[in-house]
């Protein structure tokens, strides 16, 4: 055999055992043996060097009440089976001070969800929380179980409030509620390599849940039941604030704690006492502490920075703070930087922790009339979504870093580089400001009763409905989808994964609903909903056929867009030259429609399905979104 077909060979062997997806030895174990090397290292920016006064609130490793992230030396954080542990030892001590609560619904596996409820309170339900006068705070962490950060701060923070006294005074002027970990499936999904792009911990739990369901997707549709049990929470216990902290990658810079709020969506008060009255304690709070703010970054252009970024504003109710926002309740969405060394981003999330729930304690009077004054708006017309402002945008001020533009033999093109060296850039920002889809308030949503899994989930989300005892007749606003089309996710930096249309395991759907009068008889278990109550507004983004979180278009409602009859050509052909022999005017319509589409004129199948949508043997209800609408 010659050198060169001996390599030919060798070399389709190899491409023949390399695997496509390298098989786990058990369940969800990797065995690195089956991969190289230097595919086990993540290859990472340099780090900036760091230390800062937050560090001062870190306890030894032999300290007996330090936490499993203080135990490892910072570099370890906990799956959810030692979390809940750490908690059980907390609650076991100070029995007065919190309470472990399993929220209605187990994961997918068949695991407790468990919130701690924190408060001086003896009563530590919802009505014994309220009862208390003092502001309730909300904080969830492990949404998504490789951003570890708000889990391992959290823990920290419950020990200094409960065992060492040294944040106790907070207990005595706010409740909290915290959900350490709301995906526990993808936590216990636990190992060395979970996302790529992060400086830390050293193992950590898994984006997705059991059915692999991105769960900060799911605030609107509901389909898992992680995030149903963090709705049903913030209706029963009606928090005076609400923290969602996650830690985020896509570029380097020396921010390294950013959050957002809703900008001026759905509760504007309360966005506006955030950025006056809040933000700027913390901010200082943060820099005391050794730490970078900013708002939220997520750049237009990985790739060119000069492009700018968009904070997370008045993006859609599906994602979690968003979706507080829309109930009335203040909001953030916090993103520590995972390019940052990890006990850099836990610190920053306890001095934010801190910083926040020492500002709710001084200003909760002038936080309880902001959100007072956001759910009294019943405006007549309502903004779903919003869209960025023609013209120029505005230049700010960006703490980045130095990098190089490097020439691939992988991609072909030029790759970032980023230093660990400072720079300073005037960048623009694009917030969504403008409103763009803004519909008129209407008296009423009409569900028929056949489509119960719709009326559970609205319960769920704790919107008032009214049921129809009988059948019941009534006029109402239907709209017909015309122009369907499969939707597409407001993903755009993962979407090409896909290898099937859909998204998040729905269908989505987009087409252009056309208003029709009718008059319809509901069974009864139908359901009415007012959508002038306090979650008016959610109901509807829920509803209205062209919110882009309604529930016809995360794909409820298919069924109902399709044709359940359809016409063989040897009948319908002969029909309609009868039709057309009959009507002048429809013959005129087709000669035009021929004419005007040639697209349609090309499709014998269309043109025979035009004249039978003309008969009183199609569908009446094809393509029909079934939610009537009282205009």
């Amino acid at each position: 055999m010659s050198r060169n077909l001996h390599r030919l060979t060798l070399l389709s062997a190899l491409l023949v055992a390399w695997p496509a997806f390298a098989e786990p030895a058990a369940p969800d174990y990797v065995d690195p043996g089956q991969f190289l090397q230097a595919a086990q290292q993540r290859v990472l920016p340099p780090d900036i060097p760091w230390n800062g006064k937050s560090e001062a609130f870190v306890v030894a490793k032999d300290d007996p009440w330090a936490t499993p992230f203080e135990a490892s030396g910072l570099t370890h954080t906990p799956p959810y089976n030692e979390t809940l542990a750490y908690l059980e030892r907390l609650a076991a001590a100070r029995p007065d001070l919190i309470r472990l609560t399993p929220l209605a619904e187990k994961t997918g596996e068949g695991r407790d969800f468990m919130m701690a409820v924190v408060s001086t309170v003896a009563d530590k339900s919802a009505a014994g929380l309220q009862a208390s006068g003092k502001p309730t705070v909300y904080v969830q962490a492990g949404i998504h179980p490789g951003e570890a950060n708000g889990k391992d701060a959290g823990l920290m923070l419950l020990r200094d409030m409960l065992i060492r006294g040294s944040e106790k005074n907070l207990l005595e002027k706010v409740n909290l509620l915290f959900v350490p970990t709301v995906n526990i499936d993808g936590d216990m999904r636990y190992g060395k390599y979970g996302r790529i792009n992060q400086n830390g911990p050293e193992q950590t739990g898994w984006r997705v849940n059991s059915r692999n369901l991105n769960l900060n997707r799911d605030f609107t549709k509901l389909d898992s039941p992680e995030i149903r049990n963090v709705a049903r929470v913030l209706d029963q216990y009606q928090p005076d604030f609400f923290i969602d902290t996650h830690s985020t990658d896509g570029v380097d810079y020396r921010y390294d704690v950013t959050y957002c709020n809703n900008g001026k969506g759905w509760s504007p008060a309360a966005s506006e006492w955030m950025d006056k009255v809040m933000t700027p304690y913390v901010y200082q709070q943060l820099r005391n502490y050794g730490h970078e703010p900013n708002v939220c970054i997520s750049m237009n252009d990985n790739e060119d920075i000069s492009k700018g970024y968009y904070p997370y504003y008045t993006d859609l109710a599906r994602f979690s703070n968003q979706y507080a926002d829309v109930r009335g309740i203040p909001a953030i969405l916090v993103e520590l930087h995972a390019l940052k060394p990890y006990r850099q981003q836990v610190l920053g999330n306890y001095v934010l922790y801190k910083a926040i729930l020492e500002n709710v304690a001084a200003n909760s009077a002038s936080l309880r009339a902001a959100i007072a004054s956001d759910r009294s708006e019943r405006p007549r017309d309502v903004t779903l979504t919003w869209k960025e402002p023609e013209g120029k945008p505005q230049v700010v001020d960006f703490k980045g870093l130095k990098f190089d533009k490097v020439a691939s033999p992988i991609t072909g093109d030029k790759i970032v580089r980023w230093s660990n060296q400072p720079k300073d850039y005037r960048l623009p920002i694009t917030p969504l400001t403008v409103p763009d889809l803004v519909v008129t308030r209407p008296k009423a949503y009409v569900v028929p009763a056949q489509w119960h899994e719709v009326i559970e989930r609205l319960k769920v989300h704790g919107i008032r409905l009214s049921t129809l005892d009988k059948p019941t007749t009534m006029e109402v606003t239907m709209y017909r989808m015309d122009d369907i089309k499969l939707g597409t996710p407001f993903e755009p930096d993962r979407e090409s994964a896909d290898k099937i249309p859909g998204y998040e395991g729905r269908l989505l759907i987009s087409g252009k609903p056309v208003a029709q009068q009718r008059k319809v008889t509901y069974p009864a278990g139908s359901v009415v909903v007012d959508p002038n109550q306090a979650l008016g507004t959610l109901a509807m983004v829920l509803l209205e056929p062209d919110s882009p979180d309604s529930f016809l278009h995360w794909g409820f409602f298919n069924a109902n867009l399709t044709s359940a009859e359809a016409p063989e050509a040897y009948v319908m052909e002969p029909m309609a030259r009868r039709m057309l022999a009959e009507s002048p005017a429809l013959k005129q319509a087709f000669a035009a429609k021929l004419k005007a589409e040639p697209k349609f004129a090309k499709d014998r199948n269309a043109r025979l399905n035009w004249f039978y949508e003309q008969t009183p043997f199609a569908d009446s209800n094809r393509f029909l979104y079934p939610v009537g609408i009282v205009r």
